[in-house]
């Protein structure tokens, strides 16, 4: 992700690229990725499985078939590193922004006057690593609209959403 100070503006190194511009006078206040354990904790059942088959696979299989059932762990993980990358959550002092996807690319940008509640979640794998999920909720939803998964120290980035809300004037 570049910053650009000709063009104030973000830049996703997806393909093709994702381009925020920044307003007249708007800053940057947070931009983050998810935490590198995304790839193991976010969907830990299809990881257990994938590890499953290819360990029943090789003593039921032989040769080639044996090296392919192998690979299904190390391609869930590739993709699961194809989409950890996928993903930028961005902060400014005007709006909340959240970009995933792999094959269907989603963006999320809500105004900060807009932003009704944020919530942090933690599972349990998430609270032993000190990780978090962030959710933002806009007026007129019945859930959360713009989801920062598995962020390293939720707390202090919900304490800088709210700094900021608060900035603005449309704390929740």
């Amino acid at each position: 992700m570049v910053v650009s100070d000709a063009n104030p503006a973000l830049e996703s190194s997806a393909d093709p690229p994702v381009r925020i511009d920044l307003g007249e006078g708007e800053e940057l206040v947070l931009s983050l990725k998810p935490h590198w354990i995304y790839i193991l904790i976010d969907r830990p059942l299809v990881l257990v499985f994938a590890i499953l088959a290819a360990g029943f696979g090789t003593q039921l299989l032989e040769g080639l078939a044996q090296v392919a059932v192998l690979l299904i762990p190390v391609a869930w993980l590739l993709w699961q590193l194809i989409e950890r990358a996928s993903r930028t959550y961005v902060l400014t002092d005007r709006r909340v922004v959240m970009i995933a996807g792999v094959l269907r690319q989603a963006v999320v940008d809500v105004p900060l006057a807009n932003v009704r509640q944020i919530t942090v979640i933690r599972s349990i794998p998430e609270r032993v690593l000190g990780l978090g999920t962030v959710a933002f909720a806009t007026a007129g939803t019945g859930g959360q609209d713009v989801i920062w998964r598995v962020l390293e120290r939720p707390i202090d980035t919900l304490r800088t959403a709210r700094d900021t809300l608060d900035r603005a004037g449309a704390r929740p």
